[in-house]
């Protein structure tokens, strides 16, 4: 959905919907993006691995703007079928990675949601290094990064998927001219950081 391609045989960006929907973690992350992100009126938001809209989607209402940025096509068209249905005009869908956002306009604030994760999964802190200087070379005022990192001891995935740690996430967004300004813990391995560009 993001940094790495789909490779779930089968896996549709309507099953996708269907277990969003049904993880809790994941619905409490997108409810507290939706209350309590930096987003002002008048603001242009980029959602970095947008995967089938479902972010993008709901801050619609709250800003100016919202570009949704992936690397997969169907479900980009499947994320751009759902705002025509939705009859939302106000945000569009786009190609885009972390490292290539794809992002010419002037941005206010970055969102990424259960995505930035698998670029760790995929190279550890390396690449996920690579995806947030990405992400942060947009220069916006505020990151949003709401997925899954262990806010405690790392727990037992079963093989399936390696997580960073919150601190890791947390240094390297300091490393790219961030400060932490919000935490919000939803479960051990999941929650939302909320960080602003340092001042200076």
């Amino acid at each position: 959905m993001n940094e790495t391609e789909n490779d779930y045989h089968g896996y549709t960006p309507m099953d996708y919907d269907e277990d969003s929907a049904a993880d809790e973690a994941y619905q409490t992350c997108v409810s507290y993006i939706v209350e309590h992100a930096p987003i002002e009126r008048d603001d242009t938001v980029v959602d970095v691995g947008t995967g089938t809209g479902i972010v993008a989607l709901e801050l619609a209402s709250k800003c100016d703007r919202v570009l949704g940025r992936d690397i997969d096509d169907e479900w980009l068209r499947y994320a751009r079928e759902k705002a025509a249905e939705r009859g939302v005009e106000n945000v569009s869908f786009d190609h885009g990675s972390f490292r290539e956002p794809n992002v010419e306009e002037a941005v206010d604030v970055v969102v990424a949601s259960y995505a930035l994760y698998m670029a760790y999964d995929e190279g550890g802190e390396g690449t996920l290094r690579a995806a947030i200087e990405g992400i942060s070379s947009l220069n916006p005022r505020h990151l949003v990064v709401a997925d899954k990192m262990f806010f405690g001891p790392p727990e037992p995935r079963g093989g399936y998927e390696t997580l960073p740690r919150m601190g890791t996430v947390a240094n390297l967004l300091a490393d790219t001219g961030f400060t932490l300004t919000d935490v919000e813990i939803v479960s051990g391995s999941a929650g939302v950081l909320v960080a602003s560009r340092t001042s200076g």
